[in-house]
């Protein structure tokens, strides 16, 4: 290996061990936040864009017919984004006997917005809370989610959000919940000393007073990812913003079955990678970097190879386990899992990879989103 190559791959493979450390310690750094303490609950409005999602919405609906809060300070307001399925008449169904749920139909766009973030700006004029709460269709909330969160709103708090995670079950869904949780696990590690990323778009709130100040979305730049761009529109007027990862307000999404729709959504999630700031995107370079580093490490030197992946797999295995713990998941034979989720890993870095620089649109919820930038969206 020349002396060049070598460096290089030394200095990527040292980067990336130095996260994996500071991410696990960062998860025992004490939470000095303070707590809203509320000594009347403020009316909320949870805001949910649904289109196309008659296999899931009556979970979701389900789980906010559950809620501990206020039923005189909750509002339910849903926005049939011109679905092409039967989800219009199963919301009509759910909500008849609930009059605290609210359907609207969605047939026009509103300034700048487009897909979600217009079913959201429609309903944000729709809205009477001070706090507005978002998730997606395919999430379910626990019942003191909206309590959770908004323990986190002091003051100066303008945006927070929990951490979402995929619903366990088969050994496929197991991976993905698993996937999920690690990845929003270094979110949460950086969010404890500080360092912002993102809110979570299924999994998050806002104060009302800070998602007017930045306009509205029909005011803000289209991105596919619009929970990280309202997140940056907010943080820039000066609001502060706080991430949990607790049982309390952990969402729990539906296992995605469909490989072509795991890669269309994986490939969405990397072209939303581009707004990020300059260390989050080194921070994922590094990453996807690894494994092929890896592989020419094993090329000159298998030993070695064999030695740096195992270093990487206990690091990231214990850091799991750290996550685990901390939301209170329970998986049946959870430590046969790890072994099979480093190979899922492995394989679904490589192939998200290949399928994301394919010169193809990635087509989300039946609408086509472009790999050439983040302003164009057809139905």
């Amino acid at each position: 290996m020349g002396l060049i190559l070598q460096i290089i791959c030394w200095g990527i493979v040292g980067i990336f061990f130095s996260i994996q450390i500071f991410s696990l310690i960062a998860q025992f750094l004490p939470n000095n936040k303070p707590v809203q303490k509320f000594e009347d609950w403020p009316k909320v409005s949870i805001l949910l864009a649904a289109r196309n999602e008659a296999k899931t919405i009556e979970r979701c609906l389900t789980a906010f017919s559950q809620l501990n809060y206020p039923s005189e300070k909750l509002e339910i307001l849903i926005g049939n984004d011109a679905s092409e399925d039967s989800t219009q008449q199963r919301v009509e169904k759910f909500i008849k006997d609930k009059p605290n749920f609210k359907l609207f139909y969605i047939e026009t766009n509103l300034g700048k917005a487009l897909g979600k973030a217009n079913v959201l700006a429609h309903l944000a004029h729709k809205a009477t809370g001070e706090f507005y709460f978002i998730t997606d269709c395919d999430v379910a909330v626990p019942k003191v989610w909206i309590k959770s969160l908004l323990g986190c709103f002091t003051p100066k708090v303008g945006i927070t959000s929990g951490t979402s995670t995929c619903q366990d079950g088969s050994w496929a869904a197991n991976f993905q919940c698993i996937d999920w949780l690690h990845f929003m696990g270094y979110i949460k590690s950086f969010a404890n000393i500080g360092v912002s990323c993102t809110s979570v778009g299924n999994n998050m709130a806002i104060r009302a007073e800070a998602y007017w100040q930045t306009g509205g979305y029909e005011n803000i730049d289209f991105s596919i990812t619009e929970d990280y761009q309202l997140f940056k529109e907010v943080t820039s007027r000066g609001w502060q913003w706080r991430n949990l990862l607790n049982p309390e307000s952990l969402g729990l999404a539906t296992y995605v079955s469909s490989f072509t729709e795991i890669m269309h959504q994986r490939k969405r999630w990397l072209m939303g990678a581009n707004e990020l700031p300059l260390n989050w995107k080194l921070l994922l370079i590094i990453y996807g970097l690894f494994i092929p580093i890896l592989f020419v490490f094993a090329y000159f030197d298998i030993v070695l190879a064999l030695k740096i992946w195992t270093l990487k797999f206990a690091l990231q295995s214990l850091f799991i386990v750290v996550l685990v713990s901390k939301a209170k998941l329970k998986f049946k034979n959870i430590s046969s899992f790890y072994f099979g989720y480093e190979l899922y890993l492995i394989f679904m870095t490589l192939i998200t990879s290949l399928f994301y620089f394919l010169p193809i649109k990635s087509i989300w919820k039946g609408r086509r989103y472009s790999s050439k930038g983040l302003n164009e969206l057809s139905k």
